[in-house]
């Protein structure tokens, strides 16, 4: 950031001369270019002194450091902002030096006021606004792209929303559509390499709730129902169409149907018997801090995942059951089905999508694209599903020619 005489400007000027700790600062990025530019073994402003090393670096490095942060998120309200003196000044959210070390949480946790002081020098007497005031940030955006989605998918349109263009809908430059915007969710799934392979022999934990006299030990008392039983709309799937539900681990599974004191639970442990690949929205890269710095060959969009984020969260948000059950599921339903028919990696479809619990936190939730065909049944639960008619067995292998959920234990949690 170059240096100005203009007061009104921006400038790292008022704080030539000084120098500053990292304990001056909360925020970790400022502390790690504070530790990497340290020249002084002396600080300022908290008075801390080191005798074997240098602490505290020239201040006005870390104000352009800071302002370098700023920068990309505001801009000066002179500069982008409509002015009207008869209705108050500038036409639109500004803020003044001052308010504006707030607005981005800048924390000086040790401070008497001379640090606050020169910083409000250095950021100058010019209001500043929202880089791009009058249009949302990116992430921003995209979030209120996926929030209409919502409202859009349960509300107006369900079906043959691919080609529609919808007036309200659609406001160029705005927005994204539905169909946009499902295909840059798949994008930025794929550029940030969240589809995974989970190998085979990979365990996954399935729970079942039972009533009193019920016994549950067969693969298909553990595998999802038939189609003419699916008549219960699911976070990721609607109502008659199967899909897998499982977990990582037998605590999990057991939190997410646990709606029951009343009914007994067990558990089958199924093991995969071939790689799987899966949209994993579990491990997202972090977010980017305010003011960290993004290294040049990194190719990652700061704004894009932080969309990903709120995205996730929503996927993975309760939804308390009742009436509105079967209308709040419905976007992630949408998304789901795309991912399951359309969404292709690198030539490949997926078979599943992992996603985090929603009652129990720190668990994993996984919806596999499988039907109770693709569970394995062993050779006498054929023939009890057959009652050893060859026909009907023969039918029976057939469906099962390409399962590949193994059901290697049960395990009961709570009798009845």
């Amino acid at each position: 950031m170059g240096r100005y005489e203009d007061a009104d400007c921006a400038s790292s000027q008022p704080a030539e001369e000084y120098s500053v700790c990292g304990r001056c600062f909360a925020d970790p990025y400022i502390k790690s270019f504070i530790d990497d530019a340290a020249d002084s073994s002396e600080c300022d402003f908290c008075d801390r002194k080191s005798r074997t090393k240098n602490i505290a670096a020239p201040l006005d490095e870390v104000v352009d450091f800071i302002l370098e942060a700023v920068n990309r998120e505001y801009e000066h309200a002179v500069e982008a902002l409509g002015w009207d003196g008869a209705e108050g000044g500038y036409q639109g959210a500004h803020w003044d030096s001052y308010d504006l070390i707030e607005q981005i949480g800048l924390d000086l946790p040790t401070d008497d006021g001379r640090l606050h002081e020169i910083l409000v020098k250095c950021f100058g007497d010019e209001p500043w606004c929202d880089r791009n005031p009058y249009a949302q940030r990116p992430d921003e955006r995209l979030v209120s792209s996926w929030k209409r989605f919502c409202k859009f998918i349960k509300y107006k349109r369900r079906y043959f929303f691919f080609q529609h263009k919808d007036e309200e809908l659609l406001v160029p430059g705005e927005y994204l559509g539905p169909a946009e915007l499902l295909e840059f969710i798949g994008g930025t799934v794929e550029s940030l390499g969240l589809v995974k392979t989970l190998p085979g022999g990979y365990l996954i934990y399935r729970a079942r709730q039972f009533k009193a006299g019920q016994t549950l030990k067969s693969s298909y008392d553990f595998a999802p129902p038939p189609v003419e039983k699916a008549v219960k709309s699911n976070r990721m799937s609607p109502a008659g169409v199967v899909m897998f539900y499982g977990s990582d681990s037998t605590r999990t599974a057991v939190a997410e149907i646990d709606d029951d004191p009343k009914l007994g639970i067990a558990v089958g442990t199924f093991r995969t018997t071939r790689a799987a690949n899966i949209v994993d929205l579990t491990k997202l890269p972090r977010r980017f801090g305010f003011f960290e710095r993004q290294a040049d060959s990194d190719e990652r969009n700061r704004y894009n995942l932080a969309f990903l984020h709120s995205f996730v969260m929503s996927v993975a948000a309760k939804v308390e059951p009742g009436e509105r059950e079967h209308v709040d599921y419905v976007p992630t339903q949408v998304v789901t089905e795309w991912f399951r028919t359309v969404f292709q990696n690198r030539g490949s479809g997926v078979d599943g999508i992992l996603y985090p619990s929603t009652q129990h936190p720190g668990g994993c939730s996984l919806v596999l694209f499988a039907n109770r065909y693709d569970v394995v049944l062993n050779p006498t639960e054929v023939k009890d599903a057959t009652s050893g008619e060859r026909m009907k067995e023969w039918s029976l292998r057939f469906r099962h020619e390409k399962a590949w959920l193994k059901l290697v234990r049960t395990k009961v949690i709570r009798e009845v």
